[in-house]
């Protein structure tokens, strides 16, 4: 692997890090606007959870590889808690925010978008980023 590729390879996750964490906000703010209007869930908040899930599951997909790859996390169990949060709150509060057809569904989804860039930094920390 020549130079040029393998410091491609180590910017991958903050790279990773930084989309998760604006798709993220995005979708914070475009709930949280929704609430604030007065409307439930729709079709594009629905768009904005798949997008910040697909960029969960290549974070820590990531993160994995780098683990396998011999750069272990400090803390395993923290590691495994955040991960596993990171990859099932996005499509948990698109469930609970669905079954809720009032403002306060968009707020559940909104906030919980919110708590997405509060795990990107922590395993990033867990990992000693």
């Amino acid at each position: 692997m020549g130079a040029a590729s393998a410091d491609t390879v180590a910017r991958m996750p903050a790279v990773l890090s930084t989309a998760t964490t604006v798709v993220a906000l995005l979708l914070a703010a475009v709930a949280l606007l929704a609430a604030a209007l007065n409307r439930a869930p729709d079709r594009v908040q629905l768009i904005g959870t798949v997008v910040v899930s697909i960029a969960a599951v290549l974070l820590v997909g990531a993160a994995v590889a780098s683990w396998i790859g011999g750069h272990s996390p400090r803390e395993t169990t923290t590691f495994l808690g955040y991960a596993l949060t990171m990859l099932l709150l996005p499509a948990g509060a698109w469930i609970v925010g669905r079954m809720e057809p009032t403002r306060f569904g968009s707020v559940i989804i909104g906030v919980a978008a919110l708590i997405v860039p509060v795990l990107v930094l922590r395993i990033g920390q867990v990992f000693g980023a």
